[in-house]
C-alpha cells in the first residue's frame, strides 16, 4: 500500500462521469473523510478525483482543511505549492479536455439526427433502426404527433401521459411517464421531419 497506508475502504464510481461530484461513491467517501480518523486519500488518477476545476479547488482545500494528504497512483507526488499549482493545473486541461470531448460528441450527435441516420443503442420513439438508418414507424410517429398536439394545447407532460397511455390502453408497447413526453418533446429529430414533410 502506498506510503505504508492501510487500506480502510475503496470507493468507485463506474459508470460515472468525473466531470462533477454528484456521484454515489464520491459522496460517500467525503462523508467518511469529514467523521475523521482519515490520514490519507489514495486516486488512481487526479482526473477521477475531479476533473472540474472548481471542484478540484473546492475538494482539495477541504482535504487541507482536515490535514487529509493526497496521493494518485498514475502520477507523481504533488506536494506544496508548487503541488498545488500543478494539480490546479491539470484539473485545466482534464475540464478542457472534457468540454472538447462533449463538444465534439454532441456535434456527431446532431449529423446523424440531421442524417436520420442511428447514433444510440435505442433509437427515438417513431424510427426503428435499419442497417444503420432511422426508419419511421407509422404506428409510433402518429403517438409522437398526438403528444405534440397536446403539448401545443398547454398540456402538462403528466398530464399527456396519462392520455397517451389511456389512448395505448391494450396495444403492445411500455407504459408512458412523464420523463418520456418530456424527451420527445424536446428531441430536435422531430422537426427535422417535420421540415422534410
Amino acid at each position: 500500500m502506498k506510503k505504508g497506508f492501510i487500506l480502510e475502504n475503496i470507493y468507485e464510481d463506474a459508470g460515472y462521469s468525473g466531470k462533477n461530484t454528484k456521484r454515489p461513491g464520491f459522496q460517500a467517501m467525503f462523508n467518511r473523510l469529514r467523521k475523521g480518523g482519515v490520514d490519507a486519500l489514495i486516486v488512481w488518477h487526479s482526473t477521477r478525483f475531479a476533473r472540474n476545476l472548481k471542484d478540484n479547488i473546492v475538494h482539495m482545500a477541504e482535504l487541507e482543511q482536515r490535514k487529509i494528504k493526497f496521493f494518485s497512483i498514475e502520477e507523481p507526488e504533488m506536494s506544496g505549492s508548487s503541488g498545488k499549482a500543478m494539480r490546479n493545473l491539470m484539473a485545466v486541461f482534464a475540464e478542457y479536455q472534457s468540454d472538447v470531448t462533449g463538444d465534439h460528441t454532441r456535434s456527431v450527435k446532431a449529423n446523424l439526427k440531421k442524417n436520420l441516420k442511428t447514433y444510440c443503442g435505442n433509437p427515438p420513439l417513431g424510427f426503428r433502426n435499419q442497417d444503420g438508418k432511422l426508419i419511421i414507424v407509422k404506428e409510433d410517429m402518429e403517438t409522437v404527433q398526438n403528444i405534440m398536439g397536446l403539448r401545443a394545447q398547454g398540456l402538462s407532460y403528466n398530464k399527456i401521459a396519462q392520455k397517451i397511455n389511456e389512448k395505448r390502453q391494450g396495444n403492445k408497447g411500455g407504459k408512458f411517464y412523464a420523463i418520456t413526453i418530456s424527451k420527445v418533446c424536446s428531441n430536435p429529430i422531430y422537426s427535422l421531419i417535420n421540415q422534410a414533410e
